[in-house]
């Protein structure tokens, strides 16, 4: 069944390769992000996710103005300022946690009830989710909170299959302004790739480790719909 789908964080790197897979599949898809990556057969729709939450709100409203059907949500984008908790501005914090957990919470807020069947939420998060980092206070703080508020949302009868997928470091432009080296990370076409994987067949919630040494798939959790643990891939 060809769905609508929500891709926030897709106008480069994962996201983007996640909304080229499904604009092949023949799936309705919006993307997001700060610029348009031209991709035929999806829509482009401008969020520009500051540290302002007034601004985040309208840009939310704005954005289900032009995309208002939703069946899948395809939550990928991610900010990280490095520094030691006493050395990130007021602005860093805020832009990271209305980045990593104010925006994915209203979208969610915003789109539940407004179909005939339950939304299906995909969250994207990293291996910040459940490795602590000195200079990623911030940062890992909000991905294990997105990783919380999935695993939250899958006890909400209301809400359809949950997958929260956390990627180690990938090939991607979100390393542009560092000095990490980048040549041994996962390639964006396989983490999505892996990623189509983990939301197929039934379940209600799903959190998985994807790892790059070695490159693996690790499935730490898999829910049926009565919330029971059960076999999954």
């Amino acid at each position: 069944m060809k769905k609508n789908i929500l891709i926030v964080g897709g106008s480069s790197g994962l996201g983007l390769d996640l909304a080229r897979h499904y604009v092949r599949e023949g799936h309705g898809v919006c993307l997001t992000g700060r610029h348009d990556p031209g991709l035929s057969g999806a829509r482009y729709v401008e969020l520009d996710i500051d540290a302002d939450g007034a601004h985040l709100n309208r840009g939310i409203d704005q954005l289900l103005e032009n995309f208002p059907v939703v069946n899948t949500l395809i939550y990928s984008a991610g900010f990280c300022q490095r520094a030691t908790i006493d050395g990130l501005s007021t602005a860093d914090i805020t832009q990271m946690v209305n980045v990593g957990l104010v925006a994915p919470m209203l979208l969610v807020q915003r789109l539940k009830n407004h179909l005939d069947t339950p939304l299906k939420v995909m969250l994207i998060t990293s291996s910040s989710q459940y490795t602590a980092r000195e200079t990623e206070p911030v940062y890992c703080a909000t991905k294990a909170g997105l990783g919380m508020f999935g695993a939250c949302l899958a006890l909400d009868r209301k809400v359809g299959k949950v997958l929260v997928a956390a990627p180690s470091g990938m090939k991607s432009p979100f390393w542009r302004h560092s000095d990490n080296d980048v040549s041994e990370m996962l390639e964006t076409q396989w983490v999505a790739a892996r990623i189509v994987e983990l939301s197929s067949g039934a379940f209600k919630y799903k959190f998985a480790k994807i790892l790059r040494n070695p490159q693996g798939i690790v499935v730490e959790e898999c829910l049926d719909d009565a919330l029971q643990p059960i076999e999954c891939q």
